[in-house]
């Protein structure tokens, strides 16, 4: 239907504001149709939906604006009406094609009817068929229940022929399973002929007579069949077992190496932490690799003896008491496997001469084995019966009143014998693999651990630390106390590889460029980096087996018992006291006590690298790391304060020594004339020797010292002899200036050699150095400098001048000093002849009276003396 056409209150002849009909054009040359185009072809589904649609109306919509807007509404009627008309055609088509359809179907509808007729007419036949079928069945079946009445006659009298014959024939079957040792299947039938055969012929004679010994029969089979387990039970654990307990070690060492090949894989170190037994590796254990007794060919143990006794007390219900007997069996067959242990232990589990010995660990050994063979076969022989005579909880309480007898006697033998390291390890190994074994089959094992931890302890920790001390004794005493120096690049790498040292050493890789290389250390500390690195590898390895439970103590031994002990101080155990002993022994030998500052400063950084060493070996070897961790994570031994120490008497050693030196030579440095008229053209020979001394020693032993150590030394040295030489100058009696400039010639040779020295020693950024250590002559010098004044006048009367020139030296010792000076003849001949006698005997005056109360009686009695002698001689 076209849209009406004033559905909005506007004809299709009148658009917008009253326009005439038809599109409006204006002048942009046919926009608007071409505009009104392109709405009218829009996608045509629009028109495909129903008119009452609200999509239909929303797409609508816009069709009818855009038409409003170009004036093109009547072209938008015209094309719907031409749409509706397609649709009634389409509709018309629709409706034609439906009748056929309906012709179709009615055709289908008759053919069906009659091909039904023809069906009933079938089933009318096939009924007809089956009821002749059931006359003739009823018929034959008559004549088969008549034959029947007749066979069952003949039957019956067979059958009882037959029951008295098979009664004859189990009877004696009966007796040969009893001779044949087949007990179970004797008591089977004697149930069978009882409860079955027996009655069918009870009316006969013989069948009384046969039940009558049924009793007797059935106590023969439970007596027999108890005698034939006790056999089998002393053949079992008195001649196999002895074959069985090599046969579990061979079995404990094929799951150790199998699970070493898992947990040393290098490309997953997850499991390195787990050791056998633990839950990750029985999760992981191939089921292929657990022994099982009951399974083995050669072994040939066979529990058929012991599977007939249970059924034949189990069918005669008296199971508990094959379970009492059984019990009593085994415990004598304990006492017999555990002789010699059986009650050869005291009460408060010490040392006596009542515990059983071995004469050898190999006979504990066998012994151990054939231990765990008892006891390992009393869990599987349990687990095959399904514990039916003998529980897990009997096997395990024998065991926990065994391993009481047990552990003295391996803590006896271990105390007995003077075990090397290696005779240590196999020990341990052997207590390991016996724990392993009986752990591997659910036995307690807490106890007889502890004596893994023992060995380890108290025996192998001592033992390694003694063996490492030994090695590091005799290394100190071979070094030659010279800085290494390697020629080989292999040889460099491998230094590299074994000792700790600082990233920006000179030494390090990146600082080296060619062949050969001089270290500051010696080889003494190669020889303790490498010590200490094969220490820790042995224990390790030491406890790489075995060693499964309380880890966290185990560490703590590691850390505590042996790397704290062996770098300790105590004596006889520490190296640390060792090296403190052997400094203090060699205190005269510079050579050694510099070498082995240097290396003390290596070593004390090396302390800090095995602390994380030991920690990071430990988390990956244990699973755990050291707990007792400062808050940057990393283990700090103690070790550290005690090397520190060490060091610090190193270094009190090296300048005692060379205080002693220094006050050698300063004592052969005399000066007998302070009143000389003679002055010197070069420095006194002793002086000479002296600086030269003291280059030789800072520039040949010190060289290789630490920067500070050599600054804090020179500036030691020459402080003592700084002091010694003020101490000299203050102590004498009187002087003259010819005394004083040979005395100054002498200091400033020292201070010169000082000087090249400390240039020699130290950088290019040590300035600061070098003013600190030249300070130490500064009031030397400026004593030597008051007294070389050519009037002292100034000094006394001006505050400021002392305070920018003498700064250093009190007025009081100034004074001292220069009551001390004497003029010499041409002194005296130079006041003489000059005009200023009359202002220095003024001068002389005003000091007497300005400082005369701050001198004591002897020094104002000098300069008394000495302002007199200005007079005389002003007055002459």
């Amino acid at each position: 239907m076209a849209p009406s056409a004033n559905g909005n209150g506007v004809t299709s002849d009148t658009v917008g504001n009253g326009s005439v009909n038809g599109p409006k054009h204006t002048g942009d040359s046919g926009i608007d149709t071409i505009q009104l185009e392109n709405l009218l072809l829009r996608d045509e589904d629009i028109f495909q939906t129903s008119l009452n649609s609200e999509d239909y109306l929303e797409s609508l919509a816009p069709i009818i604006k855009g038409a409003l807007k170009v004036n093109g509404l009547a072209e938008l009627i015209h094309k719907l009406n031409d749409i509706v008309k397609d649709k009634d055609e389409e509709l018309n088509d629709l409706s034609l094609n439906s009748t056929n359809n309906i012709n179709s179907c009615i055709d289908s509808i008759d053919r069906v009817n009659f091909e039904s007729t023809d069906l009933n007419k079938n089933l009318v036949q096939v009924s007809s068929i089956l009821n002749k079928s059931v006359y003739e069945l009823m018929s034959r079946k008559k004549s088969l229940i008549k034959s029947k009445e007749t066979t069952s006659k003949i039957n019956e009298t067979n059958v009882v022929l037959s029951l008295c014959i098979q009664v004859l024939e189990i009877t004696n079957k009966i007796h040969e399973l009893i001779k044949q040792h087949k007990y179970f299947s004797a008591l089977k039938l004697i149930d069978e002929l009882t409860n079955i055969h027996l009655p069918k012929v009870e009316n006969f004679s013989f069948a009384i007579k046969i039940y009558d010994s049924i009793p007797h029969l059935t106590k023969m089979i439970k007596d027999e069949s108890f005698e034939s387990l006790c056999r089998w039970l002393s053949i079992l654990l008195e001649k196999k077992i002895r074959d069985l307990g090599p046969v579990l070690f061979a079995n404990l060492q094929d799951l150790q190496e199998n699970w070493d090949k898992i947990r040393k894989n290098k490309d997953n170190t997850t499991f390195l932490a787990h050791r056998l037994n633990s839950p990750t590796e029985l999760a992981m254990r191939d089921p292929m690799f657990n022994y099982d007794l009951t399974e083995d060919e050669e072994m040939g143990v066979d529990l058929t003896e012991l599977y007939d006794a249970i059924l034949v007390y189990q069918t005669l219900n008296e199971l508990n008491l094959l379970s009492q007997l059984y019990h009593k069996e085994w415990l004598k067959r304990y006492n017999r496997v555990i002789y010699p242990i059986t009650s050869s232990v005291s009460n408060d589990h010490k040392y006596s001469e009542t515990i059983a010995s071995f004469p050898s660990t190999e006979s504990l050994a066998e012994y151990l084995k054939k231990i765990s063979a008892f006891f390992v076969a009393d869990k599987q022989i349990n687990l095959a019966t399904k514990f039916q005579i003998r529980n897990n909880h009997a096997s395990n309480d024998l065991w926990e009143s065994y391993i009481i007898k047990l552990k003295p006697v391996l803590l006896n033998h271990l105390h007995a014998n003077n075990f090397n390291l290696d005779e240590l390890t196999d020990y341990k190994d052997l207590i390991g693999n016996f724990l392993q074994i009986m752990e591997n089959h659910h036995y307690k094992t807490i106890e007889l651990y502890e004596i893994l931890v023992i060995i380890f302890r108290d025996y192998f920790g001592p033992e390694l630390i003694q063996q490492f001390r030994l090695d590091f004794n005799e290394s100190i005493q071979s070094d030659h106390y010279m800085p290494l120096v390697v020629n080989d690049k292999q040889d460099y790498d491998n230094v590299m590889k074994i000792c700790w040292y600082k990233d920006d050493a000179s030494f390090a890789p990146q600082n080296v460029k060619s062949v050969p290389i001089s270290f500051p250390f010696s080889e003494d500390y190669v020889h303790y980096c490498l010590g200490i690195r094969s220490l820790l590898e042995d224990i390790l390895d030491f406890i790489s087996q075995h060693y499964n439970t309380d880890l966290s103590e185990l560490n703590n031994i590691i850390v505590n018992d042996i790397f704290e002990k062996v770098l300790g101080d105590r004596a006889g155990i520490g190296i640390s006291s060792d090296i403190k002993e052997f400094i203090q022994r060699n205190s005269n030998n510079k050579e050694i006590i510099a070498q082995s500052y240097t290396n003390l400063e290596y070593y004390l950084f090396s302390l800090y690298e095995i602390g994380k060493l030991i920690n990071r070996r430990l988390r990956a070897c244990n699973g755990i790391g050291i707990h007792n961790i400062d808050v940057n994570g990393t283990f700090t031994l103690k070790a550290i304060d005690l090397f520190t120490q060490v060091r610090k008497f190193s270094e009190d050693a090296i300048f005692n020594m060379v205080d002693q030196k220094i006050r050698e030579l300063l004592d052969m440095v005399e000066y007998d004339d302070w009143l000389p008229e003679i002055r010197n053209q070069e420095p006194n020979y002793s002086i000479k020797d002296f600086a030269l001394f003291l280059e030789n020693l800072f520039t040949s032993i010190f060289s290789n010292l630490p920067l500070s150590f050599r600054t804090l030394g020179l500036f030691r040295s020459y402080d003592f002899v700084a002091e010694h030489f003020l101490l000299t100058l203050k102590d004498v009696e009187v002087c003259n200036r010819i005394a004083i400039e040979n005395f100054n010639l002498d200091i400033k040779h020292l201070e010169e050699s000082m000087s090249n020295l400390h240039s020699t020693q130290q950088d290019s950024q040590s300035g600061g150095g070098n003013v600190a250590l030249q300070s130490t002559f500064t009031e030397l010098r400026q004593c030597i400098d008051l007294l070389l004044l050519d009037n002292y006048e100034e000094y006394i009367k001006n505050p400021t001048f002392r305070m920018r020139k003498f700064d250093r030296v009190k007025l009081e010792d100034g004074l001292k000093l220069i009551a001390k000076m004497q003029p010499t003849e041409e002194e005296e001949a130079a006041m003489n002849i000059s005009g200023h006698d009359d202002t220095f005997n003024s001068s002389v005056h005003s000091i007497e009276l300005t400082n005369q109360s701050m001198l004591s009686g002897a020094t104002a009695s000098k300069f008394a003396k000495f302002s007199s002698k200005f007079k005389k001689n002003t007055d002459y």
